[in-house]
């Protein structure tokens, strides 16, 4: 197994520089130095004042960063939210570390582009969860939320070395996005009476690993497969329901990978109007108060669409802030790949399941578009060859364990979107 460099200039990364001896001692290497697990002072009763300013503070804290930052500062806080916990998955997290695909001489003109040509892609259905979230947490930039109601995770690897090339996710689609409901001529009744919303997917995870992403369009690989056969079969033996479309968003408005990927049409941007999620240890507080104070509405929100968002706009309204106040107004550009010629009239009601007619490019399956993507991935690969522009890093944020934030927006800032 390849042994990962842990090592971070200047200053010490704790991962790096700490054996583990008990889950609160770790003893310094080559020193008889000893360091204690840093626990947080208990708070045993609830200061409101106190707590409001917190709160208020992260808040502004957050409003204040760029797109890039703020993404890369919630995959900080994922990993060190709760360092011991990561700090136990460790050799786990390295093991997978040999599984992804590299190319052997990323320099090699000839040798690489015979090493594209000779991949076989192909999507693996995922049985293990916890160890494709670690992977996906591990491989990219955003952080991950489990999604609520239906599921498909998957691998996409090499059929020939077993790589791993990428990780996707399909789930339930949002009950609510402008610029799909009029590209689909969508009313109440569609979605809800009629459950058409069961016959659509958000893609929740599309991520290629690194080298693959950049230097060779993996992320436009990733996005083509997630309307493969293998998943709209997987959607129909799982959940009896016919898929009939893909509803994604990119992070940065509408400069994204799915751009130039037939498979996918650009609708627009999203409003920006997404509240921003304050960090675990000012948030905690001031649930468990909620939770105390008032019983009932606990109840509610832990039960409602949104949950958190629910109790952020009671957290503020019991602090006399209005809701919504606490936008980070980033809008997102909005895509979506209907499969069938016919698929609008049938996400209509219109006509029934067995009139559906599929369009010649999803007729013809994964073949189609990994042709289509080796063809877009060698020209970007010569293009960045020719102008002395390739990356041969490995994107894999396991040495973000144990980093503080300034640290980890030195070493990782420039690599979001990447």
């Amino acid at each position: 197994m390849t042994e990962l460099d842990y090592s971070l200039e200047p200053g010490e990364n704790f991962c790096d520089n700490f054996d583990w001896v008990t889950d609160e001692v770790f003893v310094k290497k080559e020193k008889t130095s000893i360091k204690f697990w840093d626990r947080p002072e208990v708070e045993t009763e609830f200061n409101f004042e106190r707590n409001k300013t917190a709160l208020l503070d992260n808040f502004s804290m957050i409003a204040n960063m760029s797109v890039e930052e703020s993404t890369l500062y919630k995959k900080w806080q994922e990993w060190n939210k709760d360092l011991h916990t990561s700090m136990s998955k460790l050799p786990a997290l390295q093991s997978y570390y040999d599984n992804i695909w590299r190319p052997q001489d990323i320099f090699n003109k000839d040798l690489t582009i015979a090493e594209i040509n000779a991949l076989e892609p192909y999507i693996e259905i995922v049985e293990d969860m916890t160890k494709w979230t670690n992977i996906r947490r591990l491989i990219s930039t955003m952080e991950f939320t489990a999604n609520p109601g239906r599921n498909v995770k998957a691998y996409v690897k090499d059929r020939i070395t077993g790589k791993l090339l990428g990780v996707i996710s399909l789930g339930s689609d949002v009950v609510s996005v402008k610029v799909r409901d009029t590209f689909i001529g969508w009313s109440k009744d569609n979605k809800f009476k009629d459950a058409k919303l069961n016959n659509i997917a958000m893609g929740t995870t599309i991520v290629a690993t690194q080298p693959l992403g950049y230097n060779f369009l993996g992320g436009k690989l990733m996005a083509a497969l997630t309307t493969s056969p293998t998943f709209r079969n997987e959607w129909f033996t799982k959940y009896n329901d016919v898929l009939c479309a893909i509803h994604t968003t990119a992070l940065y408005g509408a400069s994204s990978m799915y751009n130039g990927i037939k498979h996918f049409k650009t609708l627009g941007e999203s409003a920006g109007k997404v509240g921003i999620k304050p960090d675990d240890n000012v948030y905690r507080p001031w649930m468990n108060w909620i939770r105390e104070t008032y019983p009932d509405f606990y109840a509610y929100s832990i039960d409602a669409t949104g949950p958190k968002q629910v109790m952020l706009n009671r957290i503020l309204k019991e602090i006399g802030i209005k809701a919504g106040t606490y936008n980070h107004g980033f809008k997102r550009g909005v895509y979506f790949s209907i499969f069938h010629e016919n698929g609008k009239e049938y996400l209509q009601s219109k006509i029934s399941a067995d009139q559906l007619k599929l369009n010649p490019i999803f007729e013809q399956g994964d073949d189609y578009t990994i042709k289509w993507w080796k063809d877009k991935a060698i020209k970007r690969y010569t293009t960045l060859h020719t102008e002395g522009r390739l990356k041969n890093e490995t994107l894999y944020y396991i040495d973000v364990i144990g980093m503080t934030w300034e640290q980890c927006k030195s070493k990782y800032l420039n690599e979001v979107g990447r």
